[in-house]
């Protein structure tokens, strides 16, 4: 089956991309598309398994078809990043399937930054006033594209995988203009870039209804530019009447896996990741991002992971490859 053209996912996802990992998985290099113009499933082929990301970008009534060939044609998958919809539909089909971690979203109609859990979001706005930073939307013409890339690399110096920007689950930063992604930027008191932030578009009915974000900043600068970053795109985005900030994945925030027959090794091994402080320390701050994340107070939403063959711990070890190739 031939890949879909960038064109036609491009239009499918304007009009069925309302998930927060939709516009990664029409748009993210490196990825393979199954389908046609009526929907498609974006996936990597990782030493013989088929890794799925997220949801079909198809109409509701055409998913489960289109699950149902996909799986006859790569019975060896996995579904990472799934809604609650999908984990049932696959559940139905025989897939184990297991909670990986709740999404956090910003309900923009009635999001105030009251409250004792918000309160670097209100210090954040005082201290960039203080150090005369300035966090405004800019184009990326607008800006020094080297300033950005330097930005990103002593950001990523700070990650445990420095070398390279990392895939699949999480979008590359794309240093280049893509259609309706928004970008925010916050510059010192010398209009010297010192962080940003990119919002990829969640659509619903051919319109752009929200954004999902995610931003880098020098570590040599004050920690509370990240969170004016954001500050500075809620604010922006409710004035437009937008609806939806999501702030992303938690991974293993949350589990309690009661409701779909599971994976017992997949749950210890999401459950040791998140609980491990060497895991947190040198591979990924799970619980720093669910902390993270819970300063907002937004909604929570769990997340899911499928699996069909056994053994899982394969399975599972092959999201590396994903992520790294």
């Amino acid at each position: 089956m031939a890949d879909i053209p960038l064109n036609v996912r491009i239009a499918l996802l304007r009009q069925h991309g309302s998930f927060v990992q939709a516009y990664s998985a029409a748009v993210q290099h490196n990825l393979l598309h199954y389908g046609d113009e009526r929907g498609f499933i974006s996936y990597k082929k990782i030493w013989g398994t088929a890794m799925v990301l997220a949801d079909p970008v198809a109409p509701p009534q055409l998913v489960d078809d289109l699950v149902g060939r996909f799986v006859r044609d790569n019975p060896d998958a996995v579904f990472w990043h799934i809604s609650r919809s999908l984990a049932s539909c696959l559940a139905a089909r025989g897939f184990l399937i297991n909670e990986l971690g709740v999404e956090t979203r910003l309900d923009l109609a009635s999001y105030s930054f009251a409250g004792k859990r918000k309160r670097n979001l209100r210090k954040a706005a005082s201290r960039m006033a203080r150090l005369e930073y300035v966090t405004k939307e800019c184009s990326l013409a607008s800006v020094d594209i080297k300033e950005v890339k330097a930005v990103s690399d002593l950001w990523r110096r700070t990650r445990t995988f420095s070398r390279r920007e990392l895939g699949f689950l999480i979008r590359p930063l794309v240093l280049e203009e893509e259609p309706d992604v928004r970008r925010f930027f916050a510059f010192d008191r010398d209009s010297k870039l010192v962080g940003f932030g990119f919002c990829d578009p969640m659509y619903a009915g051919g319109e752009v209804v929200g954004y999902s974000i995610s931003t880098r900043n020098r570590p040599d600068v004050d920690f509370m530019v990240g969170h004016a970053l954001k500050r500075c795109a809620i604010e922006t985005f409710q004035k437009e009447g937008k609806k939806w900030l999501s702030l992303g994945l938690s991974p293993a925030e949350g589990i309690e896996d009661q409701d779909f027959v599971r994976d017992w090794l997949t749950r210890r091994a999401l459950r040791f990741a998140y609980t491990s402080r060497l895991f947190n320390r040198f591979v990924f701050p799970m619980r720093g991002h669910a902390v993270h994340k819970r300063q907002f107070g937004g909604i929570t939403e769990q997340t899911y992971l499928a699996l069909h063959a056994a053994p899982s711990l394969p399975h599972l070890l092959k999201v590396f490859g994903a992520v790294f190739n």
